[in-house]
């Protein structure tokens, strides 16, 4: 993370509290920011993990930074990324950020920096964007609690945004209270909710292994003894969306690495997505988003008796960083798709969803999440039924380290 030194934190901070003429205190008073490096904050570099950006220096702030300074949030500095917040385990141009609980494994991406910083208590909110699980995955991995909101319900004004019709904000925290307070400032009241989860039995079964479904139905079976409510339903579309997903990211994040110089020195993993771009079926493409349109709808209808879907976050415990296959109770797979079938069809259908840490994998002893899905534009009672959630379950793990 780069950071800010720490007396101009510390004038800054005292600044607010102490300052005659200082505004009343606001509701993140005092409360620590780290800001992934995709995100503008005047003053500090803004480099979106790439060596085209190295030397860049925001001038002004992002309209979201700009709401949290004015609650009293406290810029600490800026955390690593993936290159161009375009997943990848690892980062030619700048170190990624490791797993808080095992540091040969992946830390999620590509939010990374922001989430071992909360998990490492180097600061209390991370700020992140996500297109197909780069909030909530780092969540995940580091044991803390990821959301990201329903697509244009935070203003993204001055933020990067390299697939528009999957980019969203999203926010990190150790706990969903200290995350709601960050989200209504961005533009989430508080809710209520239904306290009722409906759960893909099948999809889930056919898409986890042995021990991450293990952990699982212990999750549900705590919710149920704290009275939440589950049903059984299959979502249709949910792998096709899934797919859907990645084809649109593909598309549109190599639309938009193909407005950069093309001598530009973007990393290898960028430069094989460019090619696999310009190699892209257009009509693959307006599939993609036909498909995405109609998992939206089946989303919607599949919600019209529950709050939320209850899925595992990964399919899987945290493959070590350069992994390419996982397991899968005895057989090797591809790590790629495979690991996104959980988190990436909010993305497809502009869906806000949640992890909650659920305890630990008991071999690998890395942080399992649990991961809720909730309607487009029902943020504010998604909020409140992870309240709900969270409190039925173990204490969230602490990192070793």
């Amino acid at each position: 993370m780069h950071l800010l030194d720490p007396l101009a934190r510390f004038r800054a901070f005292s600044h607010r509290v102490a300052a005659p003429d200082a505004p009343a205190p606001g509701p993140l008073q005092g409360v620590t920011l780290a800001v992934k490096g995709n995100i503008p904050v005047a003053g500090l570099p803004w480099t979106e993990g790439s060596a085209v950006f190295a030397t860049r220096i925001a001038t002004t702030d992002a309209a979201c930074v700009a709401r949290l300074k004015a609650a009293g949030a406290v810029v600490v500095g800026m955390t690593t990324l993936s290159e161009m917040a375009m997943y990848a385990p690892d980062n030619a141009a700048e170190p990624m950020g490791l797993n808080p609980f095992d540091v040969t494994r992946t830390a999620g991406g590509s939010s990374t920096g922001s989430g071992v910083a909360v998990a490492l208590g180097q600061a209390v909110l991370g700020l992140g964007t996500d297109s197909g699980g780069s909030v909530r995955n780092p969540a995940l991995h580091g044991g803390v609690v990821g959301f990201k909101p329903s697509l244009h319900a935070w203003d993204y004004g001055g933020v990067t945004q390299p697939a528009p019709s999957l980019d969203t904000l999203g926010l990190i925290a150790r706990d969903v209270a200290t995350l709601a307070r960050g989200a209504a400032v961005l533009g989430t009241p508080p809710g209520r909710a239904r306290p009722c989860l409906l759960v893909p039995t099948h999809l889930v079964k056919a898409s986890a292994d042995a021990a991450t479904r293990a952990l699982f139905a212990a999750a549900l079976d705590r919710c149920r003894e704290a009275g939440i409510e589950t049903i059984e339903a299959e979502i249709p579309l949910w792998r096709e969306a899934d797919a859907a997903c990645g084809v649109i990211s593909l598309a549109e994040g190599g639309a938009w690495l193909d407005r950069l110089p093309a001598d530009a020195p973007i990393g290898p993993r960028l430069v094989a997505r460019r090619a696999a771009h310009r190699a892209l079926d257009p009509a693959a493409v307006a599939e993609a988003r036909a498909i995405c349109a109609a998992f939206t709808q089946a989303l919607r209808d599949a919600l019209r008796d529950a709050t939320a879907i209850a899925t595992p976050g990964w399919p899987f415990a945290a493959p070590p960083i350069e992994a390419e296959t996982v397991e899968m109770d005895g057989t090797p797979i591809p790590l790629d798709p495979a690991r996104s079938i959980f988190v990436r069809t909010a993305n497809a259908a502009g869906a806000p969803a949640i992890t909650l840490p659920a305890g630990l994998y008991p071999r690998e002893r890395v942080p399992f999440g649990l991961h809720l899905l909730a309607a487009p534009g029902a943020d504010a009672a998604l909020l409140a039924l992870a309240a709900q959630v969270e409190a039925a379950l173990p204490p969230a793990p602490m990192p070793p380290v």
